[in-house]
């Protein structure tokens, strides 16, 4: 036999093996010996494939080859069949990892699986924005993401301050605060009278003024500023306020000021200026006798 013959009889049977792959879905109209031959080496042999099935259900056949010997038997629902093709019917909870739901020994195949809804515990965190500054620290939460999350905002429980005329200002620190705390100034008054000389009027220690009651000025100090007296309108080592300003008199002091007219020698008497006690300005003895005898 020629190799030619031989090509063409070799050609032939793989035409005729690809046209039988292609018919069973395994190859395509232009595939080589080597790839029909692999599509050949994965057909399963199935065998002799039987199954009895319960009438309403249905059996997929496996994929590969079929000898033609084995039987689809369609069983009826007598006594003892309906038993040995009984269904269960099964509710399944969500649940964090994935479940494969199976009948229970004893019965045939499922004829349900209900599933239950996802518990109240299990909720959408997909909405979720705080972030572990946002929860307070020892507490854990369920993050947008999923992940389990500790908080970390400081806890500062009951913070209390007193303000006070040294310390006017208090900052409040940031995080968490029970709400016992309080910030809080301590009160007092005072009461002071006007002296010659300026006064500081401040709290004790820790306190801050509510009130300053001034006194009215004392009886002692009068209003002098209409005061227009000089110091020689003052009695010398005399002492006066006018105005602002203490004043010492310089007028002179001349006690009692008398005097004699003899109508001869004096015939007038000078008063000298100045304060004087009083006293007494006569004529001489001469002079009254002279004019009684007139």
């Amino acid at each position: 036999m020629s190799i030619a013959t031989e090509l063409t009889r070799i050609q032939t049977d793989r035409n005729t093996i690809r046209a039988k792959l292609v018919e069973l879905g395994m190859a395509t109209s232009t595939d080589n010996l080597t790839r029909l031959a692999a599509a050949i080496e994965s057909l399963v042999n199935q065998g002799a494939v039987s199954v009895e099935i319960l009438e309403g259900t249905t059996y997929t056949i496996p994929a590969g080859y079929h000898n033609g010997s084995g039987v689809v038997k369609a069983m009826t629902d007598t006594a003892g069949e309906a038993e040995k093709y009984k269904t269960q019917a099964k509710t399944a909870t969500p649940t964090k990892k994935q479940q494969s739901i199976t009948p229970d020994t004893g019965y045939y195949a499922l004829s349900s699986v209900t599933v239950a809804a996802i518990p109240d515990a299990y909720q959408d965190v997909s909405s979720v924005d705080a972030t572990a500054g946002d929860v307070l620290t020892g507490k854990i939460f369920v993050a947008s993401d999923g992940a389990v999350t500790a908080g970390t905002m400081v806890n500062n429980g009951a913070v209390s301050q007193t303000l006070d005329g040294t310390t006017i200002s208090y900052t409040i620190p940031k995080g968490y605060h029970s709400g016992s705390g309080t910030v809080k100034i301590v009160l007092e008054t005072k009461t002071v009278t006007p002296t010659k000389s300026a006064q500081d009027v401040t709290p004790t220690s820790g306190k801050v003024l509510s009130k300053v009651t001034v006194a009215a000025i004392p009886d002692q100090y009068v209003d002098t500023s209409d005061a227009n007296a000089v110091s020689s309108d003052i009695l010398a080592g005399k002492t006066a306020y006018v105005g602002t300003a203490k004043v010492t008199g310089t007028m002179a002091n001349n006690g009692d000021t008398s005097g004699t007219i003899d109508g001869l020698t004096t015939t007038s008497m000078t008063i000298p200026a100045g304060y004087t006690s009083g006293g007494t300005v006569s004529l001489t003895s001469d002079i009254e006798e002279a004019l009684v005898s007139i």
